[in-house]
């Protein structure tokens, strides 16, 4: 069966925010075994939000306000998307990512609030679906 031309964009349009979303978390896509990630981050439960934003302090949100302003513009926007979304998308992107924490669909839900939060993205009042 052919794709209609809508879900041909909105397929261009998640690889678009994946490969934004790439750009900023490069120093962890495939950290999950990494011993030097390991160290540098120490340990960080996923479920808890201070851990998860200290995480972000030290290897994220340093090299995102270096990037230039249309591509922080570009990254909110895409996160903007993701949290105007019932969260599927964030939760395929987090789990193929292999981030150094963070391994369940439930761990991904919990952390994008703080990714969005630390990148000064703001989350819709009412959750989606909710």
């Amino acid at each position: 069966m052919r794709k209609t031309a809508p879900q041909r964009l909105a397929e261009r349009e998640a690889r678009a925010r994946s490969e934004l979303l790439d750009s900023l978390f490069d120093p962890w896509i495939g950290g999950a075994g990494n011993a030097e990630t390991l160290a540098r981050l120490g340990p960080v439960d996923p479920m808890d939000a201070k851990d998860v934003a200290r995480a972000l302090r030290i290897d994220i949100t340093g090299p995102f306000a270096e990037l230039t302003r249309e591509t922080q513009t570009r990254i909110k926007a895409a996160l903007t998307v993701l949290a105007n979304s019932d969260g599927e998308e964030f939760r395929a992107y987090w789990l193929d990512l292999r981030a150094p924490f963070g391994t369940t669909e439930a761990e991904a839900d919990a952390l994008f609030p703080v990714v969005a939060k630390s990148l000064g993205v703001r989350l819709p009042e009412t959750p989606p679906g909710g």
